[in-house]
């Protein structure tokens, strides 16, 4: 075997020690290779090497073709009743009896070496005239005067085992190397981290962590957290641990095929500065997203295909644009990006341009230096932009910033740096924009009242949120889910009349998912049982008096001409979908007259 061995080295062009040594000689020849991860061997040997923690063994498992050859050997010699004798992780787990013409075959595979020995002597007993097997039946059968034939190992056999080897080494090297890897971030970063099995002991932690938890002992520390493990979560709390104040969070990882569940503890000081790391200011100051893809209320499939885009576009870090009507949730939807993606730890900050004072804009959105301008705080102060570095900065109603604002954004978009007003030095951005808006861009570029270079940056990856009324049964189900929660009790236990669904359904909900929210809240107020009355006396004092359009109509104009100066005057005000809904047109129609008339859109 050890010369196949060679043989098979060589052919692969590979670098392997070969040792010759059996059961516990092959543990004590083993010590000479303190680097071995993997081990080939079979048979008692390979049981022996399991037992040597760290190692992986490889067993050689015999082929039909191995057993084959031994047994033909021993026919070759004249031999009519002949047992293959082994131990099972060579030849298998089958015990069977075989009849080859006029030559009887026994299998006997073994657990142990003193089984094997015991069975072969039992065989030739029985009469066996052969014995085909490992080293144990082979020496048992030469000391009995029987004849004998090993069964070997031929080159596929080995080779293959070999290749194998060679899997298991990259894999583990892959693994060392991604260890290595997280070892060396969580040692480098100004936290503690911890790592808890499912026997609650820690399987791995950083220096950070045994430097908070001094002095107590690494298998006290699950004794020490476990009080507030389950009060915290990946928001930061502080608690206190031996009279000092920690921020902490936990994350539970649990893995679906073991249902073993992994405890991970991130440990800082309150008190100490490298503790007051830019995710926990965030928590400090707000600056959080608080909103995830699972806090979105749907059951459509239009708002599933809405949902499953936006959570494409978290694992981006490419500009989102995002569109809709007011009311439809532009920055929970913004917040879930954020809180899907690699950025989740650290800042989010909600921008809403339109109420920036004005004058002020710049030195909000960019901030600015000792002395910038008159009324400038002595020290300075930060902008919206260097208070998102390393987050995501959200920039609601983006479409209201002045034009001289404008230029900057785009600056700061394409070079990711920014300089503060009065300085003379450039800040280093890493940061992610979303941007959103409910009014038409495009229409805003052509009037001069928005930069095109600036909409084309921000619309890199485009999101539009679909209006409540476009939504169907989302409509009924967003508000069992409002009234109930406004009403304390469970969403099952809420019952709409036919009534109620057919005027919740029928209404057009011009302030989308905000109006029906606070449609329900109002309701709420009228007792747990909803009367059609008085949801319909809420629906008429909101319904929006800018749905009617007034137009003055000369007498002298074609039926043409007039249908072009409704349909114009409609889509100052509305999206081509509500244009067609109050023009009774359908969105092909409508599209083909502003294709013809040569309407602004």
């Amino acid at each position: 075997m050890a010369l196949v061995a060679k043989q098979v080295i060589q052919t692969l062009k590979m670098d392997i020690p070969v040792v010759v040594a059996f059961d516990s000689g092959a543990v004590n020849a083993l010590r000479k290779f303190p680097e071995a991860k993997i081990v080939i061997s079979r048979g008692g040997t390979s049981k022996w090497l399991k037992g040597i923690a760290g190692l992986t063994v490889v067993e050689l498992t015999a082929s039909f073709y191995d057993v084959f050859l031994a047994v033909k050997t021993l026919s070759d010699r004249g031999c009519r009743n002949i047992s293959v004798v082994s131990q099972e992780n060579i030849i298998g787990l089958g015990r069977g009896d075989l009849k080859v013409f006029d030559r009887k075959i026994n299998l006997y595979p073994c657990l142990t070496a003193e089984d094997t020995a015991e069975k072969t002597e039992e065989c030739i007993k029985n009469g066996s005239d052969g014995i085909a097997g490992c080293v144990i039946a082979v020496d048992t059968a030469k000391k009995l005067g029987v004849q004998h034939a090993f069964v070997d190992a031929d080159f596929s056999t080995v080779k293959k085992a070999l290749l194998e080897a060679a899997s298991i080494e990259k894999t583990l090297k892959l693994h060392e190397l991604t260890a290595s890897r997280m070892s060396s971030v969580l040692n480098n970063i100004e936290e503690g981290v911890v790592i808890f099995n499912d026997l609650n002991e820690p399987m791995f932690y950083n220096e950070f962590s045994r430097t908070i938890l001094y002095p107590r002992l690494q298998q006290d520390w699950y004794e020490l957290l476990s009080p507030f493990l389950q009060e915290t979560s990946r928001v930061p709390k502080t608690v206190s641990i031996e009279g000092h104040n920690v921020f902490l969070r936990t994350i539970f990882l649990k893995d679906d095929d073991t249902s073993s569940t992994n405890t991970v503890v991130i440990i800082n000081e309150v008190s100490s500065e490298k503790g007051q790391n830019a995710a926990l200011v965030a928590q400090e100051k707000g600056l959080v997203a608080r909103f995830s893809f699972k806090d979105i209320l749907f059951t459509s499939t239009l708002m599933q295909d809405t949902v499953d885009l936006a959570e494409r576009f978290a694992h981006s870090d490419s500009t989102v644009m995002i569109f809709g009507e007011t009311g439809v949730g532009k920055e929970g939807f913004a917040q879930s990006i954020h809180n899907a993606s690699a950025r989740r730890n650290r800042p989010f900050v909600s921008v809403n341009c339109a109420s920036l004072p004005q004058g002020l804009v710049a030195s909000e959105l960019f901030g600015y230096v000792e002395g910038a301008f008159t009324g400038a705080r002595h020290s300075g102060k930060k902008g919206l932009f260097e208070m998102a570095q390393g987050g995501t900065i959200f920039l609601d109603e983006v479409t209201e910033l002045p034009p001289e604002v404008q230029s900057l954004l785009l600056r700061v978009i394409q070079e990711r740096e920014l300089m503060r007003i009065g300085d003379d030095r450039m800040i280093p951005l890493d940061i992610r924009i979303i941007c959103a808006s409910n009014k038409r861009i495009r229409s805003l570029c052509d009037e001069g009242r928005f930069r095109y270079d600036l909409y084309y940056r921000l619309s890199v990856l485009r999101l539009e949120i679909p209006p409540l009324r476009e939504r169907g049964v989302d409509i009924l189900f967003i508000f069992r889910h409002f009234f109930s929660e406004f009403i304390g009790r469970a969403v099952s236990a809420t019952e709409l009349g036919s009534e109620v669904e057919n005027l919740l359904l029928s209404y057009d909900w011009p302030g989308n998912v905000r109006e029906l929210k606070n449609i329900a809240e109002a309701l709420s107020f009228y007792g747990e049982c909803i009367h059609p009355d008085d949801l319909e006396k809420l629906l008429k004092r909101d319904l929006p008096e800018s749905s009617r359009v007034g137009l003055t109509v000369p007498l002298d104009i074609s039926l043409k001409e007039l249908e072009s100066r409704y349909l114009k005057e409609l889509l100052k005000t509305h999206s081509d979908t509500e244009t067609a809904r109050i023009s009774g047109l359908s969105r092909t129609t409508l599209w083909r007259r502003i294709q013809e008339m040569n309407l602004k859109t």
